[in-house]
């Protein structure tokens, strides 16, 4: 049950990253931050294992890399850190396809974006508030890191426990 809790938790933060990004193209600070601070608690529940040096050199990577694409202006500073935090919830198996999901909702993403810009009314766009509607505005992708990492820990699982883990109420639907 309290792992359960845990990655309610931490997906209630992603969500929260996700919703701000459609809002206005920002992920504060605090929101990589909790993503963070509760794999602590995590490992603590889920049980110490050798192979946890794998998240920290994964977080690392993703960091780096992230940083260097930040560098050439082709990812936002808030959705480096996002995906950094979101990297240190997984050991090297699960990184290939949290990046797969990521990636492909991002790509997603992107195409709704394209169309639904063009069908939202110039009067709308100009009137809202939400910086999303903005005609060539950039890809709120702090959406699609949420998302492919909820999916990630559901189906390949955080490390440490190596399984997947549903939540209670999932396994008896």
């Amino acid at each position: 049950m309290t792992k359960d809790l845990i990655l309610l938790a931490v997906c209630l933060v992603l969500m929260a990253a996700a919703i701000e990004d459609i809002a206005k193209l920002r992920i504060s600070n605090i929101l990589p931050l909790l993503v963070m601070g509760l794999f602590v608690p995590w490992v603590v529940v889920a049980g110490w294992q050798n192979d946890i040096w794998q998240n920290g050199t994964l977080f690392l990577v993703v960091f780096a890399l992230g940083s260097a694409l930040f560098a050439m202006g082709w990812m936002g500073g808030g959705d480096v850190k996002l995906m950094a935090a979101c990297a240190l919830w997984f050991d090297w198996s699960a990184a290939l396809p949290w990046f797969v999901y990521v990636t492909v909702g991002g790509g997603v993403l992107a195409l709704l974006l394209m169309a639904g810009r063009r069908m939202v009314p110039r009067t709308v766009r100009d009137g809202s508030s939400l910086a999303i509607f903005a005609a060539n505005g950039p890809i709120p992708y702090g959406v699609a890191i949420a998302l492919g990492t909820i999916m990630t820990l559901y189906m390949a699982g955080p490390n440490p426990s190596g399984v997947a883990h549903l939540p209670s109420f999932v396994k008896g639907l």
